[in-house]
């Protein structure tokens, strides 16, 4: 299928030079071996092959590769292609300096007209950007009308920054291939062809090439650990942590489906634990979010038991994964689901004994708690508790067994979870690593250094656990060593109209990568007519008083416009962006008049409405005007006219 492919795309786009000779694109020059017969880069081992468009010297450490890439990719038995950007962030000179200014420019005009693309976050020292086919090919005859639909889209794009860029500086070297480099590149591919055409006579001394493409797996994994989505109220930061948890826990999803399936795999990586939601608040502490003394009633006695608190319950649950994918035992059981069995044996029947080496010395649980089990001693002492990450790392071989204290417990319990005798769907430990998400919606809302507290540092990238800088701390309350695994990602969202991002705990700012979400004005629900003009228009225009007379931070999003025709417009202006532009100029009404206009703002006239009562202040008082929102409620002809007002029509 490799060769039958590079044929079929090589001769459709030759069909489209012959109708037009500036449409170029190049073939393979050199005959590596393995690929003497091939049309472009790439080998049938590699399973990609590639051309680009332009010539555009780059050079950076490890690179072969051209700055851009189309990219055919038939590594899943099916055709993928991309078009694929990629420079270092650190140029060494103006040419490539340019490059990385081409890559950006290109990445910040299409990153949002594609629905499915991949670039890497400011932590990563390579600026790529990718645009992928939204679905996977049997045959060319299939994926032909999407990939002219995606050259006409991208190409004339580069070719407009290039020339911009070429304007500032002249030096730089990018342009398309002329039709004269086109017909050398074709003849010397000739000659090639001619010289190795018989098998028999291929050479055993060419060098092999190397793919130098980045495949999709490779861009999902660059995904950061911590990053925190930020903006203005209703530009879509919660919606689109739906479609990043997925993206994280389960790879392989096609977010391009619908979005009520998107919400159904996304509500069962939550009920598999997976993916953890929660919402920072003024009153969220680190007893709720890491671990802390609880009062519970049992036996009609309270008792305080250690509880872990959310963050401490998915760390332990991507702990496990990571320790049952890394530890390299043979163990096929999951350390989880057989000690929730012996919980559940225990509920059933609580006198479990459980066999020591002496004869007579037999113990019983008492009890479970978050993070360790109360066991009574055969001499009826029950004061003792075993420590259930303890037990996790003996079961899964990480730590050796103690002939000394409490550790002579231990082997018998982890006997009883070997016995446990129940397929768990083959789960295997050297089996693919799972990622495991968090996200905390509003986390600019909470006190951070409170509720993360000494664990601010572990989630660092070369802090987490499996890295050579790898850091545990003592938690206070279960006095357990603790850390936080590379599978365990952390995204949140912030209000930036509730605290600015340079007002952001300083902390918080250092551990995260910062993605800005600002009102999208050319989005396809925004692109109705309403009373004359367009969504979209209507909202930039509000939005670009505000930040006049505010800042950016305070914008309206479009979720407030977004398929709204011109009866749902009205309750959205009275629920929401009226109440939020209250909200942002503390009831200044002169200013919201700015905004809105007199359709929807009015001075009330009005004598005076002071007592008979000598005051310095009098006349001050009695002069200031006031105001009065104009209710359109019911009466979409008056509302109208007030949006043409707005507009200043």
């Amino acid at each position: 299928m490799y060769k039958e492919l590079q044929e079929e795309v090589y001769n459709w786009l030759k069909e489209k030079n012959k109708k037009d000779k500036n449409f170029t694109f190049s073939v393979r020059q050199k005959a590596n071996k393995g690929a003497e017969l091939n049309y472009f880069i790439g080998t049938e081992k590699s399973n990609y092959f590639s051309t680009t468009f332009w010539f555009i010297p780059v050079s950076y450490p490890g690179s072969s590769s051209d700055l851009i890439n189309l990219v055919f990719d038939l590594k899943k038995e099916k055709i993928e292609f991309y078009i694929q950007f990629n420079q270092t962030k650190n140029p060494s000179d103006n040419q490539n300096k340019c490059d990385l200014i081409l890559v950006q420019k290109v990445k910040e005009r299409l990153k949002d007209q594609f629905k499915r693309v991949y670039y890497s976050d400011e932590k990563a020292k390579m600026e790529f950007f990718g645009i992928y086919s939204t679905t996977d090919y049997d045959s060319f005859d299939e994926l032909e009308n999407d990939l002219e639909n995606l050259l006409d889209r991208v190409i004339p794009i580069v070719d407009e920054e290039i020339t911009k860029i070429k304007s500032e500086n002249p030096d730089f070297i990018a342009h398309r291939f002329t039709p004269e480099e086109q017909s050398k590149m074709l003849n010397k591919m000739d000659e090639r062809f001619e010289k190795y055409n018989n098998i028999d006579e291929l050479t055993n001394d060419l060098i092999e090439e190397e793919n130098e493409f980045i495949n999709l797996d490779f861009v999902r994994n660059q995904i950061t650990l911590n990053q925190i989505l930020y903006g203005p109220p209703g530009t879509g930061k919660t919606y689109h942590t739906i479609n990043k948890a997925i993206e994280i826990a389960n790879p392989k999803f096609d977010l391009t489906q619908d979005r009520n399936t998107i919400k159904k795999e996304y509500n069962r990586l939550v009920e598999e634990g997976q993916i953890v939601f929660t919402t920072f608040h003024q009153s969220m502490t680190y007893e709720d979010f890491i671990e802390g003394i609880k009062p519970e009633t049992k036996d009609n006695n309270v008792i305080y038991n250690i509880k872990n608190g959310l963050f401490k319950e998915i760390v332990s649950k991507s702990i496990d994964n990571w320790k049952k994918s890394t530890s390299g035992t043979k163990q096929t059981k999951p350390f989880d689901k057989v000690f929730q069995l012996l919980k559940d044996e225990w509920e059933e029947n609580p006198m479990i004994e459980f066999p020591m080496k002496r004869e007579g010395n037999d113990f019983k649980i008492l009890g479970f708690s978050d993070s360790s089990i109360n066991f009574l001693k055969a001499s009826g002492t029950n004061n003792h508790t075993l420590s259930i990450n303890t037990l996790r790392d003996l079961y899964y071989g990480i730590r050796e067994f103690q002939n000394q204290g409490v550790g002579i417990y231990y082997p018998s319990i982890v006997d009883k979870l070997n016995s446990y005798d129940v397929d768990f769907e083959s789960e295997s430990i050297n089996s693919d690593i799972k990622n495991f998400v968090i996200v905390i919606d509003e986390i600019n809302r909470g006190n951070v250094s409170q509720i993360f507290g000494e664990l601010i540092t572990l989630i660092e990238e070369d802090k987490r656990l499996g890295n050579d800088e790898a850091i545990e701390v003592t938690l206070p309350y279960s006095k357990e060593k603790f850390g936080v695994p590379s599978n365990l990602y952390i995204i949140g969202t912030m209000n930036t109209a509730d605290r600015s991002v340079e007002a952001l705990d300083t902390a918080l700012r250092r551990r995260f990568v910062f993605e800005e979400m600002p009102p999208k004005y050319d989005l396809e629900g925004l692109q109705q007519d309403l009373f004359g003009f367009t969504a979209s228009h209507l909202l930039e225009t509000i939005n670009k008083r505000i930040e006049k007379l505010l800042d950016k931070d305070h914008q309206i999003g479009h979720a407030y416009f977004i398929n709204k025709n011109e009866v749902t417009i009205i309750d959205s202006f009275y629920k929401n962006i009226i109440p939020l532009l209250q909200e942002y100029f503390f009831s200044d009404y002169g200013k919201i008049g700015l905004v809105l206009g007199a359709g929807f703002i009015r001075k009330i006239e009005q004598d005076s409405v002071f007592a008979n009562f000598e005051h310095l202040d009098y006349s001050q008082f009695e002069e200031k005007e006031s105001y009065e929102i104009i209710n359109h409620k019911g009466n979409p002809e008056n509302f109208g006219n007030a949006i043409k007002l707005l507009m200043n029509r």
